[in-house]
């Protein structure tokens, strides 16, 4: 069995100690790399996986172009893949759409929290249309965010509303559709809404029996294999989509057939 780890985060090696210490504050959380993108790369093989890729995300307007240029690299290193990122207050966010795409990057990563946006805000839609446009991908963190626990900007019904909005685009919701919010993925969105669910920071989080029903519900060709590292551990993830009572042509689809198939487009 191959692995490909679709949901991965690295910083530059002069920033990565002190961009993890502050994250890690921030969430109340231990990461399990360095951060960087060799230690990640060395992790991550040594919990099995086999390719992966690593999500930016522009915290700040001012931010945008450093990141994106960050994430070219990454991309360009031959090490993995990468997706970029646009802030949508950013005034100049579209060009820089059509800059990552220029580079050959697959889709960009957008986090409500961080961002400060909600998911279905119609001044946000130029970003999805556009992304669809240049056959992108948009993945964006889903439900809960455990640095912003007063805070819900990405809800079940917020991801329903963009999915039927945009039609055409491949939209990635992480954390299996809605961090700690799986019995209303279960219930209001798998199968329900034309988009894929990675499983980033499941494992530990959702029931067993949950993660079953969301993707027989929602179908495994549309759930993509993906850990949060370094914030959650590969083979933790590895461990826990394998004890699921699903078959071994879904596991496969999950773990690296879906991955593959989206980044050759």
């Amino acid at each position: 069995m191959k692995f490909f780890d679709f949901h991965t985060h690295v910083f530059p090696d002069e920033l990565a100690e002190r961009a993890l210490a502050k994250l890690a504050c921030g969430a109340h959380i231990q990461p399990f790399t360095d951060g960087t993108l060799s230690g990640t790369a060395k992790y991550l093989s040594s919990e099995g996986v086999d390719n992966f890729l690593t999500l930016h995300i522009a915290t700040n307007p001012r931010q945008q172009t450093n990141v994106n240029n960050f994430a070219i690299s990454v991309q360009n290193s031959g090490v993995c893949g990468a997706f970029g990122s646009v802030h949508p207050q950013a005034p100049d966010a579209l060009d820089e759409i059509q800059r990552i795409h220029a580079a050959g990057l697959k889709g960009i990563k957008l986090h409500p929290e961080y961002q400060e946006f909600n998911l279905d805000d119609k001044a946000v839609y130029p970003i999805y249309e556009l992304c669809r446009d240049l056959n992108l991908i948009v993945l964006f963190h889903a439900g809960v965010d455990i640095a912003f626990m007063n805070s819900l900007r990405a809800p079940i019904a917020a991801i329903k509303n963009i999915a039927s909005d945009i039609k055409g685009l491949t939209f990635i919701a992480a954390h299996l559709g809605g961090f700690m919010l799986a019995d209303e993925v279960e219930n209001a969105l798998a199968g329900k809404a034309d988009i894929y669910l990675d499983t980033s920071y499941s494992a530990g989080f959702v029931a067993p029996h949950t993660a079953e029903k969301i993707i027989q519900k929602h179908g495994a060709a549309n759930i993509l294999f993906g850990s949060d590292c370094p914030w959650g551990s590969p083979a933790a993830h590895i461990r826990f989509i394998d004890s699921l009572k699903i078959s071994a042509r879904e596991k496969e689809q999950i773990f690296y057939k879906n991955a593959e198939r989206l980044l050759q487009n």
